[in-house]
This record gives structure tokens, C-alpha cells and sequence, in this order.
């Protein structure tokens, strides 16, 4: 747990010191995810379930279109960490994400309901996670969200997140999370 500490610690410092002019204007964003083993343990008390905590940064690239005056597609780079808990193996792992995402916003006063998709790597201290063979530990990361910017300041969303090697190594199994996200932009 330690490690964890000080690993969001230095990966927050380095995202927001990196490039200081956006950061001020980017945003952190925290959450909590869950998935599944693939196969039921009686023994264990049925399927067994896996913990995930995902830190990032999002920094808007100012890439947007506009639509019907006040829609916007925008593209966003999301930079950060996450930690899986295994309970199979009873073993943390860890990894570092870089994920564009387009998000859809439609305004609604001084919030903004929006609908967001993307696909990145992630890297993974290891190949295995409960009973999944990922297959390698550069791993893709394809998300879907749904979520709300609530008085231009805080990000409240859910979302889906699959993980897998898209089939360029032997084995696949992939790992579905099924994520609730809180951000707070600094602009």
C-alpha cells in the first residue's frame, strides 16, 4: 500500500509539473472500479471480484468541434496510473495508462452532460490478473463513459473499461471494469 502511495504521489507531481501552463488548466480525475473473474469458485463463495483505483490527469488538447451552436466534440489526453487488487493470486499489480478520449458535450445551463469514447495503451506490472491470461503486459484500454460537469468544476461519470491485448499475443482473456469517476478541473 505504500508503494501505491507514493506512486500516485510521484505520477500526480510529474503530470502537473510536466508542462506547467496546462496543468493549471487540466484537470485530476479519481475512480473505483470492479470486474469479475471468468469462472465460479464454490469454493471461494462464487465468482470472485477484483478492485481497480484509477488516477489520471486530462488535459484538454483544444481540439473541438462544434455542433448546433452549443455541442462540442472534444478531444482529451488522459495520462495517469491505476492499481488492480487480485484476490486470486493475492498479488497488486500496477500500471501507467495514456488514453485519448472524444467526449460529446451538450450543455444545460452552467453544466454539461456528456458521452465519451477512446481507445490507449497501458503498461501492467504483470501478465495475470484472478483467473485471466491477459497475454502480454502492454495491454489496450478501450472506454466508454457517461457523465455530468457540474458547475464547470466537477467531473461525476461511469464507465466501462476493457482491457486486453487485441489479440497480438497467443492468449486474450481481457478484463472488463466497470468504473465510477470523480474529477475537479483546475481552470
Amino acid at each position: 500500500m505504500k508503494h501505491l502511495i507514493s506512486s500516485l504521489i510521484l505520477s500526480v507531481s510529474l503530470l502537473c509539473f510536466a508542462h506547467v501552463d496546462s496543468a493549471i488548466a487540466g484537470e485530476v480525475s479519481l475512480g473505483y472500479g470492479e470486474g469479475e473473474s471468468r469462472w465460479f469458485f464454490p469454493n471461494r463463495g462464487g465468482q470472485l471480484k477484483t478492485e481497480s483505483i484509477r488516477l489520471t490527469y486530462i488535459h484538454d488538447t483544444g481540439y473541438q468541434w462544434n455542433f448546433f451552436e452549443t455541442h462540442a466534440l472534444k478531444l482529451e489526453l488522459e495520462a495517469g496510473m491505476h492499481y488492480w487488487r487480485d484476490p486470486f493470486l493475492e498479488d497488486d499489480k500496477y500500471g501507467a495508462i495514456l488514453t485519448p478520449m472524444w467526449r460529446y458535450y451538450v450543455p444545460i445551463y452552467d453544466h454539461a452532460l456528456y458521452l465519451g469514447g477512446g481507445i490507449g495503451i497501458t503498461y501492467n506490472s504483470d501478465d495475470e490478473l484472478i483467473d485471466r491470461k491477459l497475454g502480454s503486459r502492454l495491454l489496450f484500454e478501450d472506454r466508454l463513459e457517461l457523465g455530468l460537469i457540474l458547475f464547470k468544476k466537477h467531473r461525476l461519470s461511469v464507465s466501462v473499461n476493457h482491457y486486453s491485448n487485441a489479440n497480438i499475443a497467443d492468449i486474450n482473456h481481457g478484463v472488463n471494469y466497470y468504473f465510477v469517476n470523480y474529477g475537479y478541473r483546475f481552470n
